[in-house]
């Protein structure tokens, strides 16, 4: 465990030779690297859809789509930026020593609290709505996955510690950002 990347290809290697161990771990980074897609798509995404509803910081500059190639061109640059400032945030939390002081907490692990919590009152507005479906479907499956999502919370506090309140302080500082900009401007 110490060894961290290292320990994790020795320990692959160890249960499934050394030919299907690099295997295993190869198929690791490409899923590492998919991962990071995703946080790359969604920062586009995610200020481009916020900005065609006229939302958000100069929602007027990342709605713009390139006639060429069809791509919000300016979302994707700040979510270019955004992700390489969570890289570096990353480095300086993660794989260096600490930067942030008490703010140093693995962003790629502490936001299943906030997912996950997210997720509750999905389940429970699911339980009001779905009058149609079996007593198995309606109550019992959502109230299973209530407490998966309250299981995986306490996990990740149990895990991380304190970790836990940085990631919140954080979080609450960037939602009261998005808040500022959540109103709808006329351009």
């Amino acid at each position: 465990m110490e060894g961290g990347q290292e320990g994790a290809k020795l320990a692959f290697e160890t249960v499934f030779s050394s030919l299907g161990g690099t295997l295993i771990f190869v198929f690791v980074i490409i899923s590492c690297l998919g991962t990071l897609n995703g946080l790359m798509l969604g920062c586009t995404r995610g200020i481009y859809s916020i900005s065609a509803r006229n939302q958000g910081p100069r929602p007027f500059m990342y709605k713009q789509i390139d006639n060429a190639t069809n791509m919000p061109t300016n979302s994707a640059v700040l979510g270019l930026l955004l992700s390489a400032f969570w890289l570096v945030y990353f480095y300086g939390a993660n794989l260096t020593k600490p930067w942030f002081g008490f703010f140093c907490f693995d962003p790629s692990e502490l936001p299943i609290v906030t997912i996950y919590a997210l997720y509750i009152p999905i389940f429970v507005v699911f339980m009001k709505k779905e009058a149609d479906l079996s007593v198995f479907k309606r109550y019992v499956m959502p109230s299973l996955a209530i407490f998966g999502s309250l299981f995986m919370m306490f996990a990740a506090c149990f895990s991380h510690g304190m970790a836990v309140v940085a990631y919140l302080v954080i979080f609450g500082v960037i939602m009261l950002g998005g808040a500022f900009f959540s109103r709808e401007r006329e351009f």
